[in-house]
Parts: structure tokens; sequence; C-alpha cells
């Protein structure tokens, strides 16, 4: 990976870094290899995208559906058909945002879990505390 803020072009690698991005914030590795297309070009078109990636054109709508959604790319200005990389920054931001929204209520059901399994075991407790007097 580059030092942080050097921002001169390096050669980097695409399967390193969709890996990494799948590991840390469950990114499907084939959104960041698409979105890592698209950071090369102004805008790109969905039988573009389907000749770049080998998908089918309904595949590949729904990959820039998906995309779209967790806010990594958007329609491009002027077209309905095209779309546009967002800027890395705005996208890692909005990758993590998503990741930590998940954690977020990930650790909560877990809390309420504690609270349901305590309320199930308790009154097991305090009744075995009568029994032995």
């Amino acid at each position: 990976m580059p030092v942080p803020g050097s921002l001169r072009r390096q050669q980097i690698d695409k399967i390193e870094i969709a890996q990494l991005l799948e590991r840390q914030f469950n990114l499907p590795s084939l959104e960041t290899l698409a979105y890592v297309q698209m950071l090369e070009r102004s805008s790109v078109g969905i039988d573009e995208l389907a000749a770049t990636l080998a998908l089918s054109d309904d595949e590949t709508r729904e990959l820039l559906q998906s995309m779209t959604a967790r806010g990594l790319i958007i329609h491009a200005p002027g077209s309905k058909d095209r779309f546009s990389a967002l800027h890395p920054r705005m996208t890692m931001t909005n990758i993590f945002k998503i990741y930590e929204k998940d954690l977020v209520q990930s650790l909560r059901d877990r809390r309420a879990t504690v609270d349901r399994v305590v309320n199930l075991l308790t009154p097991v407790y305090e009744e075995r505390k009568t029994d032995s007097n």
C-alpha cells in the first residue's frame, strides 16, 4: 500500500485491494474490482462494464444497483445508463459508515440477547437461593 499522503499515481494490485476491503468491510470483491475499473474513466455504460467484467447486462445492472446503494458510484450527470465512480475518500467514508452502522446494530442485537438470557436465567438462580434455606 502507498504511504499515506503520497498522491502520485502508483501501480496498484486490484486483487489485493479487493481482498482487503472484503476482509475488513465485507465489501464484495466484484464491487471493488468494478469500482477500480470505473475510477479510470469519467463514466462507464452498462455494456462497457459488462464486457470488462465478463458479466451479463442483467448481472451488471444488479452490480451497479448494489454499488449505488453502498455509495461507491452515482449515475453520470446527464445520462440514465452511465455511471461514475465517486472520489475514493467519499467512497471509503460511505463504506465505513455502512460497516459502522452494521457493527453498532450487531452490538445492540447481542446486548438484547444478553438481557434476554439474564432475564431467563435469573429466576432459576433466585429459586436456588430460596431452596437452599
